[in-house]
């Protein structure tokens, strides 16, 4: 058994020199960087190495010397460093490979990086897709794929929905959505079947802003603080057809925001809790919620402010993954017009839309200083 150091610049050069040194066979055992670059250690003799360590673990019938079992311990630990080396190696490999043989599909994943979708969601639907293809025509069916693994809940509400609830964070506009609600469905059954409540006790004006439409729809509204106070609320209304709870809005991590939930758990009357998300917010921030309300029982989502939204992969992503459907889309101020019920194709298009827009912006060349760019 040959076994050789070798020193280089960087790993390309190294692999080099064992190559010309042992030949193809070779094996490397060890890599590791040091001061002016690499080291490796290389065997030409894979099967006596594999052998040697064999031999370590059977009993000796004569005491070995103490040298020659720290040498097979110290083998025994680059042969475990060999094998991390070499996955680590095929996992690039095969990576670089797909990209070099699927150039294809490495370009319908770039796009899906660039709306905002996860490296696991594009993979598992781009990997489904035929081996041949033109490119417009695979992208057609990557974006159908996509349609079909979004959630939605098609009238809105699910049938027979009596009470609900709209959760999130501060500034999702949770407040401007129940009033949307409210008034889609006094204008479907009358006024006289839609009521309010409001569990904000935090945010300053929180009360007032839903009394203020409450007003304008001409429906009573009650502010409750704790959960007998819901629950009599609840009975006070329990002749009504629409119930529509605000509750206050808080960050993701607040446990407060999951004891607001659990109150609404608790309830005798059921109660359908929608989690409202802003497409404009950070996507780190509308994945941690959706997590940790999603184990709480979430009956859906309500996606608002579309039009201030750069884009919507991340948060159609995050609710992908979660299987959360989607029962309205938000986009605007107005009452109750500006809320419509999600359709899984509109919010595709609209993501893929965003992404022609990006390609359009950086598809213009910049003007040079000095230079006043003309309209074509």
């Amino acid at each position: 058994m040959n076994i050789r150091r070798f020193s280089a610049r960087d790993s390309r050069s190294a692999l080099a020199l064992v190559r010309e040194e042992l030949g193809a066979e070779a094996v490397i055992l060890s890599n590791r960087r040091v001061a002016d670059g690499v080291e490796v250690v290389a065997a030409c003799n894979l099967e006596a190495v594999e052998q040697a360590a064999a031999e370590s673990e059977r009993p000796p019938a004569a005491p070995a010397p103490v040298e020659n079992e720290l040498g097979m311990v110290q083998l025994q630990n680059e042969l475990a460093n060999l094998r991390s080396l070499l996955e680590a190696e095929l996992q690039q490999r095969n990576w670089r490979d797909s990209a070099d043989k699927a150039p294809v599909r490495a370009t319908l994943n770039q796009r899906l990086a660039r709306m905002g979708f996860s490296r696991a969601l594009s993979e598992g639907i781009t990997d489904a897709l035929p081996a041949s293809g033109g490119l417009e025509a695979l992208w057609q069916r990557t974006l159908a794929a996509l349609e079909s693994r979004l959630l939605t809940l098609p009238d809105g509400l699910p049938g027979g929905t009596r009470v609900v609830a709209c959760v999130g964070t501060t500034g999702v506009g949770k407040t401007s959505t129940i009033a949307k609600l409210a008034g889609r469905a006094a204008l479907t059954d009358g006024r006289e079947q839609v009521a309010l409540i409001t569990m904000d006790q935090y945010r300053i004006g929180g009360q007032e802003q839903l009394a203020t439409f409450a007003e304008l729809l001409d429906v009573p509204v009650l502010s409750v603080g704790t959960g007998p106070e819901l629950y009599a609320a609840l009975r006070d209304f329990r002749n009504r057809r629409h119930i529509f709870i605000d509750t206050a809005g808080m960050g993701q991590r607040d446990p407060r925001l999951l004891s607001q939930i659990a109150l609404l758990r608790a309830s005798s009357v059921p109660v359908t809790v929608l989690a409202v998300l802003s497409a404009s917010a950070g996507v780190a921030q509308t994945r941690e919620l959706v997590h940790s309300l999603g184990r709480q029982g979430l009956s859906g989502a309500i996606i608002t402010k579309l039009d201030e939204a750069a884009g919507l992969g991340g948060t159609l992503d995050t609710l992908i993954r979660a299987a959360l459907p989607v029962a309205y889309t938000s986009s605007g101020q107005r009452v109750p017009d500006d809320l419509q019920p999600a359709r899984a194709g509109e919010l595709i298009a609209l993501a893929a839309d965003w992404l022609r827009q990006r390609r359009r912006a950086d598809a213009v060349p910049a003007s040079r200083p000095g230079v006043t760019a003309m309209a074509s």
